[in-house]
């Protein structure tokens, strides 16, 4: 590390006053190597300055690195092409590049979550506070479930220039939109056992209808036929979509009251862990390149989901259903905030 002129000159008034090397290194917290160069330096020269280098000169001034990091400090998702027209600076993208990696900030592929506000960190607090002194086989007997909308080009990414470890702090998250000119809506559900069933919800909008159709012909049969037969009560997951809770969709739950839904703090995908299942499912349909219809989309969603019901798939599910109590203390941690799931 550079020694500051202040330290420089604090050396030499030290040494001049009697102190020796080691007491000077000890008293300034340097290496006595240090204090003994810069004491040869001015005996030698008679100032603390440094002596002139060879190389290429700095292409940018003190004055333009302040603005390359107030940009960036300004907005972290700033490409460094807009940086280097904004201000005028004639260098190259790699000298911006170079600058930003001198305080520790390198470009990374930014997380992409819900925007949380604060009455949502407020209401993830509560679930968090509610649910987690919840034991394991609790959650092994709760059910899941989730509508995802597939698209062709959910691979989507920018980019963000950030410090190490803090890939989840708000200002560096970017939010989730949808951006495939493709797309198609899928309902499944999973439990501690494995995947559950995987549905195609249709064309056109998905409306309250719908949803108790695929409550009555898909998640009940498929439920009672793999986990919990006749009656047997069981818990259900279920998110504060307005479908979710309207009056079609709570009238049906009234008439199963076997079922007891677990609602879902909004905008907290990280708290159903078959938000986990879908991304892996994304990665594997983004590998079809022949997806140019919404058929294509659906078939390629399915085969990625039975490909879950091997013994890794099975694994995979039941490791994330036993994340659960992590998951919650990792919001109590936040504050209600992001958290690495």
């Amino acid at each position: 590390m550079e020694t500051s002129q202040a330290t420089r000159g604090r050396i030499i008034a030290l040494h001049n006053t009697g102190h020796s090397i080691g007491e000077i290194a000890r008293h300034l917290g340097i290496s006595p190597h240090t204090a003994a160069r810069w004491i040869r330096r001015f005996a030698d020269s008679g100032n603390t300055t440094d002596k002139p280098r060879c190389g290429r000169p700095r292409c940018t001034t003190p004055d333009q690195d302040l603005a390359i990091i107030g940009a960036n400090d300004a907005d972290p998702f700033t490409p460094t092409t807009s940086i280097l027209s904004a201000y005028d600076i004639s260098c190259s993208t790699q000298t911006i590049r170079n600058r930003l990696h001198a305080i520790g900030v390198q470009g990374r592929k930014p997380a992409r979550k819900p925007e949380l506000t604060e009455r949502v960190m407020e209401q993830r607090m509560e679930y968090a506070l509610e649910y987690s002194d919840k034991d394991q086989e609790f959650w092994n007997n709760v059910i899941f479930c989730d509508e995802k909308t597939f698209s062709t080009d959910d691979e989507w990414v920018s980019w963000v220039w950030r410090m190490e470890n803090t890939r989840y702090e708000k200002e560096y998250v970017k939010p989730t939109k949808r951006r495939g000119r493709i797309s198609a809506g899928l309902f499944g559900w999973i439990n501690g056992a494995g995947v559950g069933e995987l549905t195609d919800v249709g064309e056109g909008r998905f409306t309250c209808e719908k949803y108790v159709e695929i409550l009555d012909e898909v998640l009940l049969p498929s439920v009672r036929a793999l986990l919990f037969p006749y009656t047997l009560p069981f818990t259900l997951v279920l998110d504060n979509s307005p479908i979710h809770t309207s009056r079609i969709v709570k009238l049906w739950f009234h008439n199963h009251p076997e079922i007891t839904v677990m609602p879902h703090p909004p905008r907290s995908p990280d708290l159903n862990p078959i938000e986990h299942i879908w991304a892996v499912m994304t990665k594997t349909c983004a590998k079809d390149v022949a997806r140019h219809n919404r058929s294509a989309v659906v078939r390629s969603a399915q085969m990625a989901w039975e490909e879950l019901r091997v013994p890794e798939g099975q694994e995979l599910t039941q490791s994330l259903v036993a994340s659960m109590p992590r998951r919650l203390n990792s919001v109590l941690a936040a504050g209600g905030g992001y958290t690495k799931y």
